[in-house]
């Protein structure tokens, strides 16, 4: 300041102007700049001024930005994740040509939506673990959730691990029991198949003897964190969170039917229409499609799962597709059955418990209890 205030009070006529702006490393054009900004302004004149261009040649139009702003604003009343890169993966799906994820984060802090934090930052100390294919394991655990007369009802939840595909949201009237857990199960099979390994906290309802035996029946392996350790489930832990935060921006659900109607329209939006940060920002659908996948060791990995539910016949039979009619014994006769069929591989469940279990034959279309005629010796 000291310098371009003796620079615009100097009698030029007594000074040397060349030699002074080389002994201060001044140029002659920025000297008597400095003159004409003083006569003009005054000591405003002599302030240091922006250096920044007036135009700048890849500034992000004003319509982008207020785009951008847009689909914060959507995403956030929506309950999705609003971030800088769900943003961008947005415009690129709508064919906008938009700005790189810094410049979508500056725009939304200089508008005020975001304010730095940098506490945040991820944690670089975790070893992250992923399951190498599709099916190869799943997480599953239970959350709390109320309607709108205040009742706490349980929502179960299973994650694939590769893909992160949620295979069921399960809405629970009141707290989740092994049966619920075990339903939720045969719905997700039912939609996915069987996997090869089960990951699950020690709640009750979990380490069960029924369900932990019906899940041994069909191959299917069991592990457990370690107690006061959530990070082990950490995928389906954070699907918690994703969901919660969804069904908060609406309005609270009247009976549990309404609240599996949401968590349908949910699992939609979380398998296809929502870029997932865990795995490049891709929809859990597309990489569970073209992943590949593997299933407990007793079955192929082409062998398709099918879940059939009937009413047992006055015979004692069970017809499922195939067409194939399984003997599973008249005391069962008018109770519901549900079988479980990969392959030739059938288990025929009846009240959550395990009632028999066969290799079909495929050549004919009875299966009889037992391979001779007459009363079993």
């Amino acid at each position: 300041m000291s310098l371009r205030r003796a620079i615009a009070e100097m009698d030029v006529t007594e000074v040397n102007v060349a030699g002074f702006c080389r002994d201060h490393s001044v140029s002659r054009d920025r000297f008597y700049e400095i003159r004409r900004r003083y006569q003009a302004e005054g000591d405003a004149g002599l302030e240091p001024r922006s250096r920044a261009p007036l135009r700048v040649a890849n500034r992000t139009s004003p319509a982008v930005e207020d785009l951008i702003v847009t689909w914060r604003k959507e995403l956030t009343n929506d309950g999705l994740d609003a971030g800088a890169e769900t943003i961008k993966w947005h415009l690129d799906a709508c064919g906008i040509d938009a700005p790189d994820v810094s410049t979508i984060w500056r725009i939304l802090t200089r508008r005020g939506f975001v304010t730095p934090d940098p506490s945040k930052a991820p944690n670089r100390k975790w070893k992250r673990f992923v399951a190498e294919y599709v099916n190869e394991m799943w997480q599953t655990d239970a959350t709390h959730t109320e309607l709108a007369d205040g009742t706490e009802v349980d929502v179960v939840n299973i994650i694939d691990d590769h893909s992160r595909t949620c295979t069921r949201s399960q809405a629970v009237d009141g707290s989740t029991t092994g049966p619920d857990a075990w339903d939720s199960f045969v719905q997700a099979v039912d939609a996915y198949g069987i996997p090869a390994w089960l990951l699950s906290d020690n709640g009750a309802p979990f380490t069960s003897k029924l369900f932990t035996d019906n899940l041994q029946a069909l191959g299917v392996n069991t592990t457990n964190s370690r107690p006061f350790h959530p990070q082990t489930c950490g995928k389906v832990e954070r699907f918690h969170q994703t969901l919660k935060k969804w069904l908060q921006a609406r309005p609270k659900p009247a009976t549990v039917a309404e609240l599996q109607d949401l968590l349908d329209t949910f699992v939609d939006i979380y398998n296809n229409h929502r870029p997932h940060r865990g795995i490049n920002r891709q929809t859990p659908t597309d990489v569970y499609q073209t992943s590949p996948r593997i299933g407990p060791d007793t079955y192929s990995a082409l062998d398709e799962t099918t879940v059939h539910h009937n009413t047992v016949d006055r015979s004692g039979r069970v017809e499922i597709p195939g067409p194939a009619s399984i003997t599973i014994g008249a005391a069962y006769t008018a109770e519901t059955a549900t079988t479980i069929r990969t392959g030739n591989h059938a288990h025929v469940f009846i009240n959550h418990q395990l009632v028999r279990e066969l290799t079909i034959d495929p050549t004919r279309r009875s299966q009889p209890l037992y391979n001779k005629p007459g009363r079993p010796t």
